[in-house]
């Protein structure tokens, strides 16, 4: 993919100049103006020094640098339109002046990027303006070029049809460019949305930070964004720097956790951002030559040092670090060509561009892959974890049923682990019933154990009663899923299936609570829906009936089950003796989170999702009333249009 991205950018640059086909040829000569203080008048008797680069660079230097430019057309060629076309936005100042062969000035141009970007002729961020010409064709460009930065003056002079036809490319290019930048940012801004992982924020801000400064280099940022403010227009490329070296190390620090990891790496790396902090104040105060050149030798050193930071890392076993140091050893070749050709080291002025750009393209990329596969990484240990500890569980179920803390212990372990939301809340919920089964399970055991009345036929009942426990707590899982999910399948059954299914799962609960059961008579009524939530429901119910008993205390505990059709539904209901619901809170039951229990019973969700399921998915209704015995909750369903 990125080989690819290489190519296209490539094959973009050779497509820029293939479009220019009708150029002025000229002689170019430079003049340094050491004090800064020549004027045309006095610049026209000087001797130039002849030039064979195609573009001027003199790297960081605030001297500013006449350039004489001899240009002698053809005859075709001097009855057309050209324009001067300066393809390097961070230029502070240009002053173009025409002169024809007898000395008389013809034309002039005051442009740069720190003179109002509204007073350029063509609202680029490069400088394009046109050149009228001397009746013979022949006449002599001088330029002035003045700036704080890398001095580099990339001078083509070119005819409207091919400066048309070139502008395209260059739009192209910045769209894909910045439109990758946009993907990252959002992408990346939804997954910290959700996960507040302080990764990505650091990640957000090292990626915005980049293309501040991006913008400020390439002059989109002048063109479009704060050409208004010159104090931003002058700054923007040492604040853009300074900022993103801070970002680039806060972001890789955390990332790489240096500080467990690498303790002394992450000293240095500390003492580099805060001098990177210090310099973006210090751009508010100091001479901008001088910041300049602390944060071009910084935008070297800092990148080798991360990639030095993200290959160690990556040594003691941090697999996500692979992307890291990938991503940064592209831009570190980008920045360092970038920067060396800044400084005068190295030529190649358009393929240096393309580098960083390439560079910091592949980077942020790698970065955003990281970042996935530290995720990647955190989930797999995740659910590791949670393998392991359901293996415990399974093995410590079955071997010590009677350490109920032990087993405590471990399910406080797993839903640690668990995901939050409503779901696993409702998961929870129905697990507590079962685990309250087990748990009496357990003492029932071991009481026998004590008083060595343990048969087989008790051990194989407990057994039994287990592996059903344990079974619908697995399946509880998968039925919370298909709850939500519309492909839950519905099956038309015998509704006295759903009572016997509840009171075998509760079965252990309600011996041990010394509490009657009162089935309804022998009845044909069938329903269709899905099996299993209705079977929730009434295990919801049962406990709820339980715990009222449990509290209330009669003298004999008992719960009724009642089942007849009322027109083309039929109502099963649910009664207990324990004396009914307070009438202050009985229209409350069923809002969500409300409980009547301490926190440690009750999370206040069973009614409320009760009601969703018999109401919102199987098209019923749930109520409750108070009788002269206790409370009744009556659940009407639609009938099945066919028995099975």
């Amino acid at each position: 993919m990125f080989r690819k991205l290489l190519l296209f950018v490539l094959f973009c640059s050779m497509t820029a100049n293939l479009y220019a086909k009708d150029r002025l040829d000229y002689e170019i000569s430079y003049y340094k103006d050491i004090n800064g203080s020549l004027t045309l008048s006095d610049i026209l008797s000087k001797e130039f020094i002849p030039s064979q680069s195609g573009v001027q660079n003199f790297g960081i230097t605030y001297a500013p640098y006449w350039f004489k430019l001899k240009i002698h057309p053809k005859k075709s060629k001097v009855n057309k339109e050209w324009w001067l076309k300066i393809d390097y936005p961070p230029l502070d100042f240009i002053d173009a002046y025409l002169v024809d062969e007898n000395l008389t000035l013809v034309h002039t141009v005051l442009s740069g990027e720190l003179r109002p970007f509204s007073a350029r002729e063509v609202a680029d961020p490069s400088f394009i303006h046109v050149l009228p010409q001397a009746d013979t064709g022949k006449y002599t460009l001088y330029l002035k070029v003045q700036t704080e930065g890398a001095l580099q003056v990339p001078i083509a002079l070119i005819d409207s049809v091919s400066i048309l036809e070139e502008q395209y490319i260059p739009i192209i290019i910045a769209g894909i460019y910045y439109g990758l930048f946009t993907i990252i940012v959002l992408y990346n801004s939804i997954i910290f949305f959700y996960t507040r992982d302080k990764s990505y924020l650091f990640y957000l801000l090292f990626v915005n930070a980049f293309v501040f400064w991006q913008l400020s280099l390439d002059g989109i940022g002048v063109a479009y964004l704060w050409g208004k403010f010159p104090w931003i227009v002058e700054h923007a490329s040492v604040l853009g720097t300074s900022i993103l070296t801070f970002a680039s190390i806060l972001f890789s620090r955390h990332f790489l956790k240096t500080s467990q990891r690498l303790p002394k790496m992450d000293r240095l790396l500390k003492y580099l951002m805060y001098f990177a902090f210090l310099l973006v104040l210090l751009a508010f105060v100091a001479p901008y030559h001088y910041i300049i050149k602390a944060t071009g030798i910084l935008s070297i050193i800092v990148p080798v040092f991360l990639l030095i930071a993200g290959i160690q890392v990556l040594k003691d076993g941090y697999r996500p670090a692979r992307f890291y140091v990938l991503g940064w050893f592209v831009f570190l070749i980008g920045c360092i060509l970038f920067s060396l050709n800044k400084f005068n080291i190295i030529g190649g002025f358009h393929v240096m561009n393309h580098a960083q750009q390439i560079g910091s393209a592949v980077e942020m990329l790698m970065l955003s892959w990281a970042l996935g596969d530290r995720v990647k990484s955190i989930q797999d240990q995740y659910i590791k974890k949670t393998k392991e500890l359901n293996i415990v569980l399974q093995k410590r179920v079955k071997e010590a049923l009677f350490k109920e803390r032990h087993k405590d212990q471990i399910m406080i372990q797993q839903s640690r682990f668990a995901a939050l939301g409503e779901m696993i809340e409702q998961i929870a919920h129905q697990w507590r019933q079962p685990l309250n089964t087990l748990a009496l399970i357990n003492q029932n055991l071991y009481f026998k154990y004590k008083f060595d009345t343990m048969d087989e036929d008790t051990f194989e009942d407990a057994h039994d009663h287990i592996n059903t426990n344990l079974q619908y707590m697995s399946q509880t899982i998968d039925d919370f899923r298909n709850f939500y999910s519309k492909s839950s399948i519905e099956e038309t059954y015998h509704l006295s299936e759903v009572i016997e299914a509840a009171l075998s799962l509760s079965d252990s609960m309600i011996k041990y609570a010394r509490i009657s059961i009162r089935l309804p008579e022998e009845h044909s009524f069938y329903v269709r829906n899905i099996k299993n939530q209705l079977i929730q429901v009434c295990m919801n119910l049962i406990k709820n009936a339980h715990d009222a008993l449990i509290e209330k205390r009669p003298e004999e505990r008992e719960i009724i089950f009642g089942i007849c059709p009322i027109e083309e539904r039929v109502c099963l209901s649910i009664e207990d003796n324990a004396g009914g619901i307070d009438t202050s809170i009985i229209d409350k039951i069923f809002n969500p989170y409300f409980t009547t229990k301490n926190d440690t019973d009750g999370t206040g969700i069973g009614l409320y999702m009760s009601r969703s399921i018999i109401e919102e998915h199987f098209g019923g209704t749930i109520e409750v009333e108070n009788t002269s015995r206790g409370a009744r909750f009556n659940l009407l369903l639609p009938l099945a249009q066919t028995e099975v």
